[in-house]
Order: structure tokens, then C-alpha cells, then sequence
């Protein structure tokens, strides 16, 4: 049995567009992490990198605990895999938020 389902013109083009944008933000993220193995370590600039986000909230999150950290002379490296993992559970939430 087959279903037909009618929606508007604009509609439709919003939809397309929203697919167009996540297709181009999952390949930027995909260009980001391609290079990293698991357990690789990252600069607080890698890190910033990877996750899209500024120098005070990556400190915010390892001082949280919600990424893990080493503190190497002055400055502190972090996980690959601690990142990518972050990376995936903000990916979830947002799509069941949706």
C-alpha cells in the first residue's frame, strides 16, 4: 500500500538545505579527525580544533572531568579518543533533541 504525502515547495527546499549543511559539517569533521588515531595526544589548539569550541571551554571541560587530560611541563595534552567520544555523545543529543 502505498502513501502519498504532499508538502509545500518551501518546505521542502528548507529540508534540502538542512541536509546540504549537515553533509557539509560532517565532512569537516571527518577532514579534522582523519588524522588522529585513538590514541593520540592533542594541544589544547588541537583540541579547540577538533571540537569547534574556545580555549576556556575546553579548560571548562577538563576541569569538569568530562575530558581527559595530562599535564605535560606548562601545558596540558588530551586524549584523542576522550575528543572523539565527546564529539559523538554531543552528536546523539543533538539528534534526539530533534
Amino acid at each position: 500500500m502505498s502513501e502519498f504525502i504532499q508538502i509545500e515547495r518551501s518546505v521542502l527546499e528548507e529540508i534540502l538545505n538542512r541536509t546540504a549543511y549537515l553533509r557539509k559539517v560532517i565532512t569537516v569533521l571527518y577532514e579534522r579527525v582523519r588524522n588522529k588515531e585513538p590514541n593520540d595526544w592533542l594541544t589544547l589548539e588541537q583540541l579547540c580544533d577538533l571540537l569547534n569550541i574556545s580555549p576556556s571551554k575546553a579548560r571548562s571541560l577538563k576541569k569538569s572531568g568530562r575530558i581527559g587530560f595530562v599535564k605535560s611541563g606548562k601545558s596540558y595534552l588530551f586524549l584523542a579518543n576522550d575528543a572523539f567520544n565527546l564529539m559523538e555523545r554531543v552528536e546523539a543529543a543533538s539528534c534526539n533533541g530533534q
